[in-house]
């Protein structure tokens, strides 16, 4: 979408927005993405399902919001929750939902399962894992605004269209799969980790219409990093992301610190990134116990900056570590 002016009506505002989504639902579309990746492990990678130590389950929960400043704006929303056996199995299941301001809506569902292959090994675990499940893809045409629709200089949604749309969802099977590797040794101040998955890897026909085939391109991603204990109670977690799907990639470099407050159970969290020409993200959060909260905002350096009025993205992250019995465990987690 070419830059625009900020002094756009909400009428030319909705025209240029259906546009380039009508573009985007004939052509092969893109996953959404999320700046908190890591706090949403079973889609980051399936081979990280279960792979965590002191706890017998997580749940994880994502909420971003972005380009505010539209009529509409682009919503996901995700949740996980997997299981781990002596982090040697992991089982889980995950769901997100990426609403394209109401006009474009994707849903995926499935489940995970992960086997350390290194098994026996304390200080280390290698894994493989598989995402098994369904996208459900449909479109709200009442949203669109088409060409008979156009009036008097302005684009009036209660005219006719002259469209006939037949078919307006899609059900697709997916399969993913990754490796991924993480050291956890206690008694080390560097611990590294590095994971690569592929998504997506039947290339389902995505498209709604039906009017065209269109697959949906596998997404290679590649995610590395390493947790280093500074001094006792502070932790830096430098770390990057590439991802590729089709013609498009994404590359993010960032760190993230963990500082813990005079010795109580809460540990202040604070961070940051860079979206490759796309946005500088903030993070803050605070760890307390088994659990983290975060929240960040990406501030907005695209070419799409003009005309979204430079407002970027609103996200916000949970991520709980708990165990059967209720009792706690003191986490010391490279993962945590």
């Amino acid at each position: 979408m070419n830059e625009m002016t900020t002094t756009m009506n909400p009428n030319m505002k909705l025209i240029a927005l259906s546009l380039g989504l009508c573009v985007a639902v004939s052509s092969r579309a893109q996953d959404g993405h999320l700046s908190h990746f890591d706090a949403a492990p079973q889609l980051l990678n399936p081979a990280l399902t279960g792979m965590y130590e002191n706890a017998d389950f997580r749940m994880t929960s994502n909420v971003r919001s972005q380009w505010n400043s539209l009529s509409s704006s682009f919503l996901t929303t995700g949740f996980g929750y997997d299981l781990s056996f002596d982090r040697q199995y992991g089982f889980g299941t995950y769901l997100q939902n990426y609403n394209m301001a109401g006009i474009v809506n994707t849903f995926q569902f499935g489940v995970s399962g992960a086997y350390n292959v290194s098994q026996g090994k304390a200080n280390h675990t290698l894994s493989a894992g598989v995402n098994l499940g369904l996208i459900y893809k449909k479109m709200n045409d009442q949203q669109l605004l088409w060409d008979q629709q156009y009036s008097d200089g302005y684009f009036n949604g209660d005219l006719p269209s002259g469209e006939s749309i037949t078919k307006g969802a899609r059900l697709m099977p997916d399969l993913s799969l990754g490796v991924a590797y993480r050291s956890t040794n206690a008694r080390k101040r560097v611990n590294p980790f590095g994971n690569f998955a592929l998504f997506h890897v039947t290339t389902p026909d995505e498209s709604i219409l039906r009017t065209a085939k269109s697959d949906l391109p596998i997404r290679y991603s590649a995610n590395a990093g390493a947790r280093v204990e500074v001094v006792d109670g502070i932790y830096v977690i430098p770390n990057g992301l590439y991802m590729r799907q089709g013609a498009d990639q994404q590359i993010n470099a960032g760190m993230l610190a963990e500082v813990n407050i005079m010795g109580s159970v809460y540990s202040a969290v604070a961070g940051g990134s860079y979206r490759l020409n796309d946005a500088v993200i903030i993070q803050l959060g605070l760890k307390h116990k088994n659990a983290m909260y975060r929240f960040s905002y990406d501030v907005n350096v695209s070419p799409l900056g003009a005309y979204t009025r430079r407002n970027g993205a609103f996200e916000f992250s949970i991520m709980y570590y708990g165990t059967h019995s209720g009792r706690e465990r003191r986490l010391v987690s490279s993962s945590f």
